[in-house]
């Protein structure tokens, strides 16, 4: 085993190790012990027939309650999936989102989540997880109302859900069956942030029950930009109704979101590079970011060419998210043999991105280039307290200001299902049937703006460049509009798929095993259109102090490609469970599930003219997953107390084919198709453990994922991916007075696109509460308690003439302190 390896093996086993050994002898009633911690008796109803228990369910799934999750205080909510097994995923891009989700050991290829479906209440938020500057993390935020998150890996997510073959993680809301709720007031220590989180249900009646909940957000964030980045407000409701017979009931929900998050671009750093393996890994002098931001006051807003061709001032928003949905839910039970179930739901939907990328580059490098057809001969501050002067910094940001404005993400979606269980006298068999529909609109324009700015974590201010003559070549620090990544990327488009969905599972229960399959068959149909830029640009003429400055600029002028076809195709899984005794069970699952290849397939050459796809486009419109899985589930007693234990053996590949606008280190010039193929192999544990007031959960997911070029047969480490990740969790409750909590989440080793080892480590957080009378709570959340400085292996080499080197990745955030009182009623 690699010492990096071992390392976090062994900083994930102590924590554990140590916090049980902690434990005073204060076991209390084992019964009552047992109740509380015994997960593998709750019902699956994420990606799946909905009666059975984790325990005798033949799939990997996982779920974690509300209140693990604050213990746990993620800092965004892709880092809230590290809480999940299976779910790999660095979880520095922020709170508005952004983050590429990747599941044991198949990585993200270009962007996005493209095999993971985020869900709430059971139906899908956007129907592809990795929509171009829509990713699904965007569109959901955990709050106050939601009871829990269940996560399905594999097996029944390829047949009970679509564009899922990797994995399911649905937000499951409460629904008032209990009386109460609270208020509670979190208050960033040292840093200015506000946030409220409430949510209250109970009883109208004896048949109608009701739940309300959500959250208001406002503040410059961790990261101490100098205006508010963060400005959320997001409701969710819903009324049951259940029916006087007692056989079903009918409910609706509600939400409301209008959010607007940062989404961290990045930062630098110094360290030391021994062959291909970073070492020694630091802040870079004057930014460092586990504390600050590329966020500015002088970059606070700045100019656009829109879709009409017009120039307009936009606000660096970071992510924003407008949302209203209404959904409804029906349950019927004919008898006990038949019953039916309807979820639908219509979302109005919208948003943007909008954020200020990074990338340190030598300022030497701009002297003698050319930009705007003339030569760079001077650097200066084009705004802030040194404007005018000239500019000296060793490093500028050369990377993009963006701006996508997502006119409609708006989605129509129904799932029907039938059920019908039958005695068999060899075991009870349940057939379910159903049918799924759903329309999702993609709606947007693209603007990426060639940028230049001031390297520093502190207010960077804009930089202008002049010529030899003195006249100015760019306006606040825009060199050219919509042109920054080329023709490709000044984009305009309005896309609509519809997936219909029929899918049959079979299942067979006894005293002994459980054998169970199903099968779905997707419909897809692509329409609308697409438009890129040309290759002629023109210029905008832009006053700035006074001064006209000529800026080239891309619009979407180019021809249009149309989009009019369809792909059907087929996943299927298969699995048997051996029920060993009460507390054990093994099960063993093949799976293949699909992923159809949307919009990222668009502006790539791939359609004929009549909409159609042509040759190169059939086989990469849909992306196949297999996997095989061995599975244990175990319960039983310990050291006075209970513990429970799920582990799953590994193996899964896929190909990809996808059109990349950026540049990578695969597609170094940006605009390409990217065509690769994987294969991993590991295993997933997730194990939790209570004795009196203590209790430990903790999750590793350890996978050896490769990749290959399509036509080769010579696999490499795939990029992104470590070999092991974890997150540990530990809480002591004093009786009813207090609570203590540690946990900690990280990984070992990861690679670049370039191949280049960055290490891991755990950051470890901690939390206080302490209940000095009754309804009222006090609390304290430290994140990253001992300030570490992780870049959990995402980042890209700068500057390798120096020593030590200069480099630019996503670190997690440094030592974080919120403080908090709720109040419960």
């Amino acid at each position: 085993m690699k010492k990096s390896v071992l390392r976090s093996c062994v900083s994930a086993a102590s924590l554990a190790v140590m916090t049980v050994y902690a434990m005073p002898a204060l076991a209390q009633d084992a019964a009552a012990t047992e109740e509380a911690v015994d997960s593998l008796d709750e019902i699956v109803v994420t990606a799946s027939g909905r009666d059975k228990t984790q325990l005798n369910s033949s799939v990997s799934v996982t779920s974690i309650n509300s209140q693990l999750i604050e213990d746990f205080k993620p800092s965004s909510e892709s880092e809230l999936y590290r809480m999940i097994p299976g779910i790999q995923v660095a979880g520095t891009a922020g709170p508005g989102g952004n983050s590429n989700i990747a599941v044991r050991g198949l990585p993200v290829a270009t962007g996005g989540s493209p095999f993971v479906q985020i869900q709430e209440d059971g139906l899908p938020t956007v129907l592809f997880g990795d929509i171009q500057f829509g990713n699904n993390d965007y569109w959901t935020r955990f709050d106050a109302s939601v009871a829990n998150i269940e996560g399905v890996r594999g097996g029944s997510a390829a047949t009970y859900a679509s564009q899922a073959p990797g994995a399911v993680l649905n937000y499951i809301s409460h629904t008032g069956e209990k009386e109460g709720g609270y208020i509670q007031l979190n208050k960033g220590v040292g840093y200015a942030e506000t946030k409220v989180d409430f949510r209250y249900g109970g009883s109208i009646n004896d048949t109608l029950t009701y739940h309300v909940g959500g959250f208001y957000k406002s503040g410059r964030g961790p990261l101490r930009a100098d205006y508010n980045v963060s400005d959320s407000v997001q409701v969710k409701a819903n009324v049951t109704k259940t029916f006087d017979d007692g056989k079903g009931y009918i409910r609706f929900l509600f939400k409301y979101a209008d959010t607007q998050e940062p989404n961290y671009t990045g930062a630098p750093a110094l360290a030391t590079l021994s062959g291909n393996k970073v070492t020694s890994l630091k802040p870079f002098p004057g930014f460092d970011g586990r504390k600050g931001s590329n966020y500015s006051t002088l970059n606070q807003s700045f100019l656009i060419v829109n879709r009409e061709g017009d120039l307009e001032r936009v606000k660096m928003s970071g992510i924003t998210t407008n949302a209203k949905s209404i959904q409804n839910q029906f349950h019927y039970e004919f008898s006990d043999a038949v019953s039916v179930d309807n979820n639908l739901r219509w979302t109005e939907m919208s948003g943007g991105f909008t954020a200020p990328f990074f990338s340190a580059t030598r300022t030497s490098s701009l002297i003698g280039s050319t930009l705007n057809g003339q030569t760079v001969a001077s650097v200066r501050y084009a705004n802030g307290p040194k404007a005018g002067q000239a500019y000296t910094g060793t490093f500028y940001n050369s990377n993009t200001n963006v701006r996508t404005n997502i006119r409609d993400i708006g989605s129509f979606a129904n799932d029907l299902a039938l059920t019908g269980k039958y005695d068999t006298g060899a075991g009870l068999l349940t057939a379910r049937a159903g049918w799924f529909y759903m329309n999702q609109k993609i709606e947007m324009d693209w603007h990426t703006n060639k940028a230049f700015s001031e390297v520093s974590g502190d207010n960077p201010a804009m930089l202008d460049l002049f010529n030899a003559a003195g006249a100015r070549l760019t306006a606040e620090g825009i060199g050219g509009f919509n042109n920054n990544w080329g023709s490709c990327c000044a984009r305009d488009y309005e896309l609509s798929y519809t997936d219909n969905a029929a899918y049959v599972g079979l299942d067979l229960d006894n005293d002994n095993f459980v054998i169970d399959g199903s099968v779905r068959f997707e419909m897809l149909k692509a329409a609308g259109w697409t438009i890129a830029g040309s290759n002629t640009e023109f210029n905008t003429p832009v006053t700035y102090n006074g001064v006209v400055t000529q800026i080239p600029t891309i619009t979407a002028d180019g021809a249009r490609e149309v989009l009019n076809y369809g792909r059907n195709y087929t996943a299927w899984t298969a699995g048997a469970l051996w029920k060993v005794n009460g507390d054990t069970s093994v099960f063993v699952r093949a799976s293949r599930g699909g992923r159809f290849n949307a919009d990222r397939q668009t502006v790539s050459g791939k359609f004929n003219a009549d909409g159609s796809l042509n040759q190169s486009g059939v086989i990469p419109s849909v992306d196949f997953v297999n996997q095989y899985e061995l599975g244990l589930k175990n319960r039983g007693g310990l050291l006075g107390g209970r513990y429970t234990i799920e582990l799953t053996l590994l193996k899964g590949n896929f190909k990809r084919s996808d059109y990349e606008p950026t540049k990578t280190a695969q597609c170094p010039n940006g605009g390409c198709v990217i065509d690769t193929k994987y294969k991993s192999s590991g295993a997933e544990f997730y194990g939790t453990y209570r004795n009196g007031g203590f209790s430990l959960t903790a999750n590793a997911t350890y996978t050896k994922a490769k990749r290959a070029a399509a036509a080769s047969t010579v696999y490499t480490r795939a990029d992104g991916i470590p070999d092991l990740s974890y997150t540990v969790a530990a809480n002591y409750d004093v009786n009813d007075m207090a609570t203590l909590g540690l946990s900690a989440t990280g990984q070992t080793s990861a690679i670049d696109g370039a191949g280049i080892e960055y290490p891991g480590k755990a950051v470890f957080n901690g939390v206080v509460r302490v209940r000095p009378i009754e309804n009222l709570e006090l609390g304290m959340q430290v994140y990253n308690l001992f300030n570490t400085f992780d870049f959990r292996g995402a980042g890209g080499i700068t500057d390798l003439s120096t020593s030590p080197i200069v480099l630019g990745g996503a670190p997690a955030l440094g030592r974080t302190y919120t403080a908090s009182i709720r109040y419960s009623f």
